[in-house]
């Protein structure tokens, strides 16, 4: 992701310290936040194959809410798992591809 030619800067983000997805039961603190040259705000959320759980579930569920409760198409939110993703998320492949369209 880092090597992609839009991405402007991208930024680790610290659990319990930085920006949160707050769901009321869940805080959900993903792990990258990236702005691409075209000024999208790219939250990302990364996952080992080993992560398809009830956790991950509620996580993807509340990152995707937050999304689309903006009301801007320059905020997107991404679950993105090494190969085998849940319903809603991607493999890391198909998330880059999308990224160097953003």
């Amino acid at each position: 992701m880092a090597n992609l030619n839009n991405v402007l800067f991208w930024h680790k983000n610290i659990e319990k310290k930085e920006f949160a997805i707050n769901g009321g039961f869940l805080n959900h603190y993903p792990d990258y936040i990236v702005l691409t040259k075209s000024h999208k705000i790219v939250v990302i959320e990364t996952k080992g194959d080993d992560r398809d759980n009830s956790d991950s579930r509620m996580k993807l569920k509340l990152g995707q809410t937050w999304a689309s409760k903006i009301g801007s198409d320059r905020y997107k939110y991404f679950m993105v798992f090494d190969n085998n993703p849940l319903d809603g998320a991607y493999g890391l492949a198909d998330f880059l591809e999308i990224m160097k369209e953003l």
